[in-house]
């Protein structure tokens, strides 16, 4: 029988254990995901090559003020 002092556990001590783990885990892939994503350049395409590959492109117009 319990007593007054007594407080009701919502979740189980195995239940508890497993959220951390999977709290754990999830702080740790997410950790992981942006340190290599800060160490890979993104791709820039057709762009990412050198800029006089850039002046030959065909019906590309240099951006102008119209002032």
């Amino acid at each position: 029988m319990r007593t007054k002092n007594e407080k009701t556990q919502l979740f189980t001590a195995g239940e508890r254990k497993v959220a951390g783990l999977a709290i754990l885990t999830a702080v740790v892939l997410t950790l992981s995901a942006q340190v290599v994503q800060s160490m890979v350049r993104p791709s820039l395409g057709l762009y990412d090559s050198h800029p006089a590959a850039m002046a030959s492109m065909p019906d590309v117009i240099d951006a102008q003020p119209l002032a």
